[in-house]
């Protein structure tokens, strides 16, 4: 779902620089399309959806992991549910960095 959920941010975001150049005269429909076409990296795209992969796998895998092996009562899925929460966003910025670099260097 979060390469879908990509995708739409994606065209949400032209569409939104389209409302917020064209309408209030900045640029033409025509520059605005130029500049597109001009700044367009397919590279970008590609980067884009295997950022959005691996962030998936992991806000999937990680609190899986962590739910699996809570034992005890409402304390303990309590501390799994903290625990979850913050490896998925430790190893999502680490993910993050590490892809950035391998994708971009």
């Amino acid at each position: 779902m979060i390469p879908l959920l990509v995708t739409l941010s994606g065209y949400v975001a032209i569409g939104g620089g389209f409302l917020a150049t064209v309408p209030t005269g900045t640029l033409s429909a025509d520059e605005y399309e130029r500049g597109l076409r001009a700044f367009f990296l397919p590279h970008n795209v590609t980067m884009m959806y295997v950022k959005s992969v691996v962030f998936a796998f992991i806000l999937t895998t990680v609190p899986c992991f962590q739910g699996y092996y809570v034992k005890g009562g409402n304390i303990e899925l309590g501390k799994a549910s903290t625990n979850a929460v913050v490896f998925s966003n430790i190893m999502i910025l680490l993910a993050d960095y590490l892809l950035a670099v391998l994708l971009t260097g």
